[in-house]
């Protein structure tokens, strides 16, 4: 049976131009095709006269949403490689807007083949856009014109195309090209320290050789100068000569009116200011072509060639330009690789044997459970290059670093510790027999774990093989293969420290051969070689941890062989170090609740209320503390945690019968006497 529908009521006049939806939001799109246009006319006609016009047309402001990200971008661009156009295009898809406005069409596209073009005129059809310039409507979705509206815009962008292939490309591009080879300045932005003579002719009639040619303006000539002689003085670190001139300058002298002799030209668009003093300067990546671009010697390059020597006056020395290039320019400049390039190196690798101090004594036997997700987790040993000295680091998977402690400090410690358990061991003939049975027993305990781990590598050597007389695909083969040699490197290592295991039995060997000497070897324990130290500690020990009691302590914990473990609390020597991504979360959510400052110094035993303000300022305030802090603040800038009266009134509270310790010297093992704090624990047997 037939099902009927009430009949379609026409919503628009197919013989009237619909009416301008004055009730819904209006997209003004901006575009400007290079850096160099934009602040002039045609910027003030796409914004502030045409947000103007849409006013008297009958929008309210808040009803105009500017979009202008597309500053400096051409039109030839397709719709997803401009940003504000994309933008534009989203709100039209999503039917937040019921007109897009601009001075043209060929600010929307200047697209040849038209497809960008097609793809922006069927979402405004499928939404009901209209498309509004000054001198036309575009409704392409109208039941009657829509066709021709369609074919007019289309038109328009062909044109606009057009005159960018044929006059601008055709005609314009190539004369410019042959003005810049003759070393002339081709109309983009000035160089910053030269001006441009736009003469055509001289005083006298005659006409000017140095017409578009480039001529140092010396205020600016001075400052492009003392960069290079900074440069240099900083030998040829680039981010410390930046970091200093946004401090300390010289600055850009900012060009005001009447500030060029008549007859010359500057275009810039420096507007990079200083932090510290609102001058202006270049960003760090402009400093560096500055600091590479060979027209500062009078040279003129075209397409990144130089074309002519001697084109203009120069206004750096020869030497000092080469000096920084050669610093900075992996190339030369005739784009031939540079035989002289010595990039500055801050993290230069020296020679272990040229360093003042030894390595460590036990690199790879120190590990700490302060990462959660990683229990156990080895710490790495690096040298400090500034103090010097080497350190113990703990750090994820990432990178982030979540505590450091002295290699010296931790190596003494363990010593300490290390000669109190050969003390007690050679005194007492039952501690020195569960020694030999440690070692013993973790010695069959690291044979059982590599024979498993070679029985295993074994049966998945068989299982590939098995699986290569079923597969054809030659890249599969291709993985398993490898796969199938690294288990049989794998297999070969481990049988390798096997035999060392079984035929070689070290820690036993070494106990054995010690014990005689025992006493010698104690009594001089300073003139006890490190190898020999590590050799003993690996007899008698299994691994040290250690761990973060606070910014500035930290515990290290030795376990050794037998079952037990000893303890002991030392003072960390470079507390600034050791802030994790935990502490330093802390540290900014209690500056930005306003915590007070006993709370945060508490919170940060250790650390000088100075030290707290910089490392705030360093990670999140850009240089400068916290502004809106309103905590209430007791103390000075030097004061910490164990100086203020805070602290004296809670170890009062603790220990009511004992005096309080001066809070200059905390109630924690000193670094030289940790064994007067060791904690030594034996499991019962």
């Amino acid at each position: 049976m037939p099902i009927y529908r009430k009949a379609k009521t026409e919503q628009i006049d197919p013989y009237k131009a619909q009416e301008l939806p004055f009730g819904r939001p209006i997209a003004v799109y901006y575009r400007q095709s290079t850096e160099g246009q934009i602040g002039n006319i045609s910027t003030t006609l796409q914004t502030v006269d045409m947000v103007e016009h849409l006013m008297r047309q009958g929008w309210q402001r808040e009803q105009i949403i500017m979009i202008d990200s597309d500053a400096g971008v051409s039109g030839t661009k397709k719709i997803r490689e401009r940003e504000g156009l994309s933008e534009v295009f989203d709100l039209i898809q999503g039917k937040q807007i019921g007109v897009v406005a601009a001075q043209d069409v060929d600010r929307f596209f200047r697209d040849m083949a038209q497809i960008e073009t097609n793809i922006f005129i069927d979402a405004c059809r499928q939404n009901n856009v209209l498309v509004l310039t000054p001198t036309f409507i575009y409704d392409f979705a109208h039941p009657m014109q829509g066709r021709y509206h369609m074919q007019a815009f289309r038109e328009h962008a062909q044109r606009a195309a057009d005159f960018i292939e044929y006059h601008l490309k055709g005609k314009l591009l190539p004369a410019r090209h042959r003005q810049m080879k003759s070393g002339q300045w081709g109309g983009s932005v000035t160089l910053l320290g030269y001006m441009v003579d736009t003469r055509e002719e001289l005083s006298d009639g005659t006409a000017n050789p140095d017409y578009h040619r480039y001529t140092p303006y010396e205020p600016h000539a001075r400052v492009v100068l003392a960069w290079f002689e900074l440069f240099k003085q900083h030998q040829g670190n680039l981010k410390r000569t930046w970091e200093h001139i946004e401090k300390h300058g010289p600055f850009i002298p900012e060009l005001g009116k009447g500030a060029l002799p008549a007859g010359f030209a500057i275009h810039t668009t420096i507007r990079t200011r200083s932090r510290f003093t609102g001058d202006l300067l270049v960003q760090m990546e402009s400093l560096q072509s500055i600091l590479c671009n060979a027209t500062y010697i009078g040279y003129w390059a075209f397409h990144q060639a130089v074309v002519k020597k001697h084109n203009h006056e120069a206004i750096v020395p020869y030497d000092l330009f080469m000096y920084a290039f050669n610093k900075l320019s992996p190339v030369d400049l005739n784009g031939d690789p540079n035989p002289e390039y010595q990039p500055y190196r801050s993290m230069t690798r020296h020679d272990k044997s040229e360093r003042p101090i030894e390595p460590p004594t036990y690199t790879g036997a120190v590990f700490s459970s302060d990462i959660p997700d990683l229990p156990t987790k080895r710490m790495i040993t690096q040298y400090s290059q500034d103090s010097p000295a080497y350190y113990y680091y703990l750090r994820d998977n990432y990178k982030k670093n979540y505590l450091t402690a002295a290699c010296d400090l931790v190596d003494r410690t363990v010593d300490e510790m290390l000669v109190e358990r050969l003390k007690a061991t050679t005194l007492d003939d039952e501690l020195w027999q569960s020694a030999l049975e440690s070692t013993q027993k973790s010695t069959h305990k690291d044979v059982r774990r590599i024979e498993n781990s070679i029985r295993a590598a074994e049966q998945a050597q068989a299982a590939i093989v098995d699986n290569l007389k079923i597969v054809s695909l030659p890249e599969l083969i291709k993985q398993m293969e490898a796969s199938y040699a690294t288990h049989g490197r794998d297999i070969e290592r481990w049988r390798a420290e096997l035999t060392e295991l079984q035929q070689d039995n070290r820690h036993r060997r070494v106990l054995i051969g010690a014990r005689p000497v025992l006493e010698m070897v104690i009594a001089r324990w300073n003139d006890v070689p490190r190898v020999s130290r590590r050799e003993l500690f690996d007899a008698l020990a299994l691994r040290i941890e250690v761990s973060k009691v606070d910014l500035l302590y930290r515990r290290i914990i030795v376990y050794w062989r037998d079952g037990t473990e000893s303890s002991v609390v030392v003072a960390h020597q470079r507390p600034t170090m050791s802030w994790s991504p935990t502490d330093l979360q802390r540290l900014q959510t209690m500056v930005e609740n306003s915590a007070d400052q006993v709370d945060i110094l508490k919170a940060f035993a250790g650390m000088k209320w100075r030290s707290i303000q910089n490392r705030y300022a360093y990670r999140f305030g850009s240089g400068r503390w916290f502004a809106g802090y309103k905590g209430q603040r007791k103390y000075g800038a030097n004061v910490r945690w164990q100086d203020t009266e805070e602290y004296r009134q809670e170890q009062l509270a603790q220990n009511p019968a004992s005096p309080v310790l001066s809070s200059r010297c905390p109630a924690v093992a000193s670094p030289t006497r940790p064994t007067s704090h060791t904690v030594d624990r034996r499991r019962a047997r």
